[in-house]
């Protein structure tokens, strides 16, 4: 049934292969034919031999672009939306671990109960700076963590790219949600294990003072 999925795996990956080898194996042993999209954000450790035996043989990644350079998470993924073909693009964490199959037709299912729907994934809100916030504050803006997301690749082109931010898809679901698209809340952590911060705790956002700035004026309100 996964080879009739109309959705492609992605995963934008950075200077962590240990992670990315568990990512893709996972992933494999429960959608062994989904087809699978690899961005490798210009590693220039041993990343590129670790691909070359996850690419080889088996078939465990259909495609893998290499870039030159360090896009960064968010524009790694807007470069995926750019490439790949089918309907759907499931977005999964180079530090994740599938547990347990299943999740991506339920969502798929989900998504498809109307053209409107935009994204499925875990859900939480966030403020204008891209801050978990509860649900009950004033202007939250509601946001699918891009971790474990299944994601309309149509509407996906129709708003604001994803960007080189800590939370990168922000202004994009803001958008869609001011244009009444749906992001649905689904428990895509009781099929998924996030180690969390995998390469940001390594490497960093690469977000400079930009980020600093924003956590201070997070910090005090503005």
């Amino acid at each position: 049934m996964t080879g009739a999925l109309p959705v492609t795996a992605v995963i934008v990956h950075y200077k962590t292969p240990d992670l990315l080898c568990r990512a893709v194996s996972s992933l494999r042993v429960f959608y062994p034919e989904l087809p699978l999209l690899l961005i490798d954000n210009g590693s220039d450790d041993e990343s590129r031999s670790v691909i070359a035996q996850l690419t080889g043989g088996g078939r465990p990644a259909d495609r893998v672009i290499f870039n030159a350079a360090n896009l960064h998470h968010g524009p790694g993924m807007d470069q995926a939306a750019r490439e790949a073909a089918t309907p759907y693009i499931l977005y999964l964490d180079s530090d994740c671990e599938v547990l347990r199959g299943g999740f991506v037709e339920e969502m798929l299912a989900r998504l498809e109960e109307s053209p409107g729907n935009y994204a499925a994934g875990e859900r939480v809100f966030m403020d204008r700076r891209g801050f978990d916030v509860p649900m009950s504050t004033p202007d939250a803006l509601a946001y699918i963590r891009p971790v474990c997301m299944l994601l309309r690749r149509e509407l996906y082109h129709t708003l604001p790219k994803f960007q080189l931010h800590g939370t990168p898809c922000l202004d994009n679901m803001a958008e869609a949600a001011r244009r009444g698209y749906g992001l649905i809340s689904y428990p895509a952590f009781t099929y998924v294990s996030h180690a969390g911060r995998g390469t940001a705790g390594r490497h960093g956002y690469g977000l400079g003072l930009r980020g600093k700035l924003n956590h201070i004026l997070h910090k005090i309100g503005l």
